[in-house]
């Protein structure tokens, strides 16, 4: 009967330790979705910061997935890169994480804006514009949660001379975004930094109706050109 006693004991707790992996794995499975080695992956190829262009004339652009070229076939398709065909004279130094805001760290490590200014700040030029694109990920933020983490962001560019904030699109998949606008322009007025809203902007979306198509990104750059140069900031 003891080793009976013995031998169930023993199937038990491999039982469990099996059940105990199994759970783990589960559990690491949900909490990074498969979209974070690819985003490894580019860091690694690029660097977390990408340098794009060769222009004379420097901006860098602290953003999320739209600044990324998240879902776009052709990575180069996006705003960012449409920027330096637009204006030839542009050198875009690039700091853009997918799934992150100002307040949302996203799915594959601590990078939310907060985390990422002090490198983005390195990187800008001294007489330079500092563009911080997003909002969109974080409509789920406590309101004075995002006011804080923007000011943060904010106080940690003051000595940028030109600093920009570009707000969230209207997106069909999200809602709550202009929340989200109002609680950034209002940070960026306080800190004496241009804001920029998208809410109105006529933009296609992809079939996931978050992310824009190839078109959406040239107009969007199209736009944020045109801002820039309305702002002085290059």
């Amino acid at each position: 009967m003891r080793t009976r006693r013995i031998v169930m004991a023993a199937v038990i707790v491999s039982a469990l330790v099996a059940g105990g992996a199994t759970m783990v794995a589960l559990a690491r499975a949900q909490a990074e979705p498969p979209g974070c080695d690819d985003i490894r992956a580019y860091q690694e190829r690029y660097g977390e910061i990408e340098r794009l262009g060769d222009g004379t004339r420097g901006i860098t652009v602290l953003g999320d997935s739209y600044s990324a070229g998240d879902t776009l076939r052709v990575r180069g398709q996006r705003w960012t890169d449409a920027l330096t065909r637009l204006d030839a004279e542009l050198t875009v130094t690039l700091d853009a994480v997918p799934f992150t805001g100002f307040v949302n760290s996203g799915a594959c490590g601590p990078h939310a804006f907060t985390e990422r200014i002090d490198r983005a700040v390195a990187a800008t030029e001294t007489d330079g514009a500092l563009v911080i694109q997003g909002g969109l990920n974080d409509v789920e933020a406590h309101r004075q949660s995002l006011a804080n983490a923007a000011e943060r962001v904010l106080n940690a560019a003051g000595d940028v001379a030109h600093v920009v904030v570009i707000g969230p699109v209207d997106a069909p998949a999200r809602e709550d975004e202009r929340e989200v606008d109002a609680v950034l322009e209002s940070a960026a007025s306080a800190h004496g930094a241009r804001y920029i809203s998208a809410l109105d902007w006529d933009l296609p979306f992809r079939a996931d109706r978050l992310h824009l198509t190839p078109e959406g990104h040239r107009i969007y750059a199209e736009r944020v050109l045109e801002e820039l140069r309305a702002a002085g900031a290059i």
